[in-house]
């Protein structure tokens, strides 16, 4: 496969790839650098399997196959470095969101991830797993306490 075959492959996952970056790094240039920088070392650490590979882009159904397998990696190269470079901006990338979003950027990256990967990816718990190499209970566990800061911010802001 050839670089551009491979971008040609990855583009229609960009806004989503860009949604999951913004989660991790709540900046429109950091999130972007984010995306740019996951497709690099997915290009960098994938590339002797990638040029080996002779892909038939005109079958639909293995199409979506590899382009699924491919946005597993992608995300999983993100979340690597998004919540490094989440912890290195800190508390500073928080205050530029708008009010009612403060609470989800409240979390901590991780939990971010996870949560975007299970609630707007529709990836289910085995899948995040793979994704984020976390054990199984862990992720569940990220899940729970996520939902659980949420709605207690919620209901704080109810009960005021």
């Amino acid at each position: 496969m050839k670089r551009f075959d491979f971008f040609q492959l990855v583009q229609p996952l960009t806004e989503k790839l860009y949604s999951m970056a913004y989660a991790l790094v709540p900046d429109d240039l950091q999130a972007e650098q984010l995306v740019i920088d996951s497709m690099n070392a997915f290009l960098l650490k994938e590339k002797k399997s990638l040029l080996h590979k002779d892909v038939d882009l005109t079958n639909k159904k293995n199409l979506q196959l590899l382009r699924r397998t491919y946005f597993k990696s992608l995300l999983r190269y993100m979340g690597d470095i998004g919540v490094r470079r989440s912890s290195q901006l800190g508390e500073s990338s928080i205050v530029a969101n708008p009010e009612g979003f403060r609470a989800f950027f409240g979390l901590d990256p991780k939990v971010r991830f996870v949560m975007k990967l299970r609630f707007e990816a529709q990836f289910n718990v085995e899948e995040i797993e793979e994704i984020t190499q976390l054990p199984k209970y862990e992720v569940i566990e990220k899940l729970h306490n996520g939902r659980f800061l949420l709605l207690n911010d919620l209901n704080r802001g109810v009960n005021v």
